[in-house]
């Protein structure tokens, strides 16, 4: 046979060639598929598997939440090989209870969670994430420390899991912490951060009002804070940011600031409003006009149709909704004369501004 062969190959050399490339393919192929097969065999008997267990764990851990039974039964359900599908169990468990059945899920889940603790240290940024939402989610109480270490991962999507971990609502403990780390989060819109952390609620608001106000903290935190108290309608912060106003020189922690004034501000804070409302910077000129529309006296309509004639359109629209804002109709009226400059704009506020 080896004889034959080789002299077929010595007349058809390439012949034999595609032959033998076409065999190798062909059992590569074939060894691909069956090695699917059982992969795909060996997932459903994990999965049959799984599906035991739940419907076994799932009684018992109703029982446990509404204490008709202990938890030492339902460990004893667990064995030690399926603890970190148990932990996976809770974890869905989790979002359908709450209040005090909520913290028995915790309980539930306290013996396995130095498993998902040394999963911190692994290499791969997605497992240390992942460890960091679930400590969050059963373990938060417990693992508080591990989740501000987490802050400082060198992966910024570890960093940002924890983060959004800890800002959790009425837990303002933490907000301190997230907001001197933000830097770790140049890739996520300040309004997004600013969200996260006004999420907190009411109870968040102290600390971010320092935050506004230290000049320690960097200018894109302090801008954070200021959306977030806007976000917040923090009254309390006006005076804050009424007082930093002729200090700022960064242009989006300005516009930041005027933009809480304007939510939250009060006739006392116009005079320094009204120092920036011709400012060189046009983004600073719109947030500046649609403050004084939102909170100016009378005295200021004038310097609001200035605006509504500036080079920059975005200061026009502002200036013409600032108007709005102000009921101030007899202005618009006179600006939307016919053939008069951006007309059209001040007759659409006439039809649209707010009652």
């Amino acid at each position: 046979m080896p004889a034959r062969f080789w002299d077929f190959y010595l007349r058809e050399p390439v012949l034999t060639l595609l032959i033998l490339g076409n065999l190798i393919f062909g059992a590569a192929a074939l060894l691909l598929a069956l090695t699917a097969v059982l992969l795909r065999l060996a997932n459903d008997r994990k999965a049959r598997r799984w599906g035991r267990l739940e419907a076994a764990w799932e009684p018992c851990g109703l029982d446990v939440v509404v204490g008709l039974d202990s938890p030492e039964r339902m460990w004893a359900l667990v064995a030690p090989k399926d603890r970190l599908h148990f932990l996976n169990f809770l974890l869905r468990f989790a979002k359908r209870v709450s209040g005090p059945e909520r913290r028995v899920v915790d309980d539930l889940a306290a013996p396995y969670l130095d498993l998902v603790v040394r999963q911190l240290r692994f290499r791969a940024p997605e497992r240390r994430a992942r460890a960091v939402q679930t400590l969050s989610i059963l373990g938060r109480r417990r693992y508080a420390d591990r989740l501000l270490l987490a802050l400082d991962d060198p992966s910024p999507l570890v960093a940002m899991v924890a983060a959004r971990a800890l800002a959790r609502r009425e837990s303002a403990d933490f907000a301190g912490a997230i907001l001197r780390r933000l830097h770790r989060f140049d890739q996520w819109r300040p309004s997004f951060l600013a969200s996260m952390l006004a999420a907190i609620g009411p109870s968040v608001a102290p600390t971010l009002r320092l935050a506004l106000a230290d000049e320690q903290f960097s200018a894109r935190a302090r801008g954070v804070a200021a959306d977030a108290l806007r976000e917040l309608h923090d009254y309390e912060a006006a005076d804050v940011a009424a007082a930093i106003l002729p200090r700022i020189a960064e242009r989006e922690f300005l516009a930041a600031t005027l933009n809480l004034l304007a939510h939250v501000g009060g006739v006392d804070h116009l005079p320094g409003i009204r120092g920036h409302a011709r400012s060189l910077d046009p983004i600073i000129r719109a947030r500046a006009i649609a403050a004084l529309g939102f909170i100016g006296a009378a005295a200021d309509i004038p310097l609001i149709v200035e605006a509504f004639y500036d080079a920059s359109p975005w200061v026009a629209l502002r200036a013409a909704e600032a108007l709005g804002y102000a009921h101030a109709t007899d202005a618009l009226t006179a600006l939307g004369r016919p053939g008069a400059p951006r007309a059209d704009l001040a007759r659409q506020q006439l039809g649209e501004r707010p009652a």
